[in-house]
């Protein structure tokens, strides 16, 4: 073997080539640091003398299915000039690891295609090793991003746990990216959020959030320029028809006989969509008669339904004309959870129609809800909730045939 092939097939520069070592089916190749390389570490001066040395083994490159080491004989140097003993530089691995550089990166490569165990038992590396590579790759990645140019976020908390576990997640609005996740979902978990995207001198237009007062509040708190807030289709809409169930479950506890054998099992029907429903003509016999056996449910199916054409009208006058009308329209029923959300939304009515000179909506959050229940799924769940945060800031790129854990 020669230094040449150290170059080519390990990516070592730096070294020269003595032996190759063959024991408990792996290869030990061991390497001297070129004399014309030897510098003291502190003031890179040449003029040094030898005072010892030392062996050191990093995992590097397989060579086919054998584990290859690299045996490293470093010396220890005194520096003529500053006078400091010194060991002088490894080069190819990183302070207190146990791997290459050159094995990092084929690592890393293969985990875009795969998954941490797969990559694991494919390496023949501990679980928790390749995890500390991936962990490493994010955390400089993320720490190097740029924030400068980011303009419309949208805001959301997405659930970790069974339970009340939530972590909240911010998205680029324009490019679909995560930028920023923090556990929990009140108004501090964005502090650290907005802070940085202050110093990135970015210069925020627009949020589309659901109608929590806890990250109204954030953005109220930690964003000191003015910045359009949104509640967008999604979560109104959303909200909307846990309206529409809460009365379904009320009328069908209320009623007994056919009237209750009517509601059974019409919790779909009564949250799909008009349009939807129309193109079967089962569903829609069976909408009909439901509403037409209850006059209540009928009226707030109506009012659901309604409520989805707040988005096409002209002008952002009509708009609030709209709502000011389905809220009144809606008060008249008495119902304690319909008077509750037309309240709602009547008090957040300037930043319900504040779609109609930002049309953003979280979108793109939601759309990444899927990925990441596969990604939870693949990993059967994450005990390290930062390291899950991490993988979230780059879920853009990850494969999801293969990719997860």
């Amino acid at each position: 073997m020669s230094t040449s092939l150290l170059y080519h097939a390990w990516g070592v520069t730096t070294y020269d080539y003595c032996r190759t070592e063959y024991r408990s089916g792996a290869l030990f190749l061991h390497i001297v640091k070129k004399r014309i390389l030897q510098r003291c570490v502190c003031c890179g001066s040449a003029n040094v003398t030898r005072e010892g040395g030392d062996c050191y083994e990093w995992r590097t490159l397989p060579v086919g299915s054998k584990p290859a080491f690299l045996v490293a004989h470093l010396d220890i140097l005194r520096c003529g000039d500053c006078g400091e003993v010194r060991q002088e530089s490894r080069d190819v691995a990183d302070p207190r690891k146990t791997y290459t550089r050159a094995l990092a990166r084929y690592i890393r490569g293969l985990l875009g295609e795969m998954t941490i165990l797969a990559v694991a038992e494919h390496i023949g590396l501990s679980w928790d090793t390749v995890k500390e590579i991936l962990r490493s790759d994010l955390e400089r990645r993320a720490k190097h991003r740029s924030w400068r140019r980011v303009k419309r976020i949208a805001i959301d908390e997405i659930a970790i746990r069974k339970g009340h576990d939530y972590m909240t997640v911010v998205v680029d609005i324009d490019t679909g990216h995560v930028l920023y996740t923090a556990k929990g979902n009140d108004q501090a978990a964005l502090k650290a959020f907005f802070r940085r995207l202050r110093r990135a001198g970015a210069k925020l237009k627009a949020v589309a959030v659901d109608m929590s007062q806890a990250y109204a509040n954030a953005i109220n708190e930690y964003w000191p320029w003015p910045v359009a807030i949104v509640h967008d289709h999604y979560h109104i809409v959303a909200n909307m028809n846990k309206v529409v169930d809460e009365v379904r479950r009320d009328e069908q506890n209320r009623l007994e006989g056919e009237g209750k054998q009517v509601l059974k099992g019409s919790r779909y029907l009564l949250l799909r969509g008009a349009e939807k429903t129309a193109q079967d003509p089962v569903k829609q016999a069976r909408l009909e008669a439901l509403l037409s056996a209850n006059e209540l449910m009928h009226k707030v199916y109506l009012l659901k339904e309604d409520l989805r054409s707040f988005w096409a009208q002209r002008t952002k006058a009509a708009a609030r004309r709209f709502v000011k009308q389905w809220v009144a329209d809606a008060l008249t029923l008495g119902n304690k959870h319909v008077t509750r959300f037309a309240n709602t939304v009547l008090e957040h009515l300037d930043t319900i129609v504040a779609w109609y000179k930002h049309r953003i909506t979280s979108g793109p959050l939601e759309g990444l809800n899927n990925k990441i229940k596969v990604l939870k799924r693949k990993a059967y769940g994450y005990r390290d909730i930062e390291f899950f945060g991490l993988r979230l800031l780059f879920i853009h790129e990850t494969k999801f045939n293969l990719s997860g854990a």
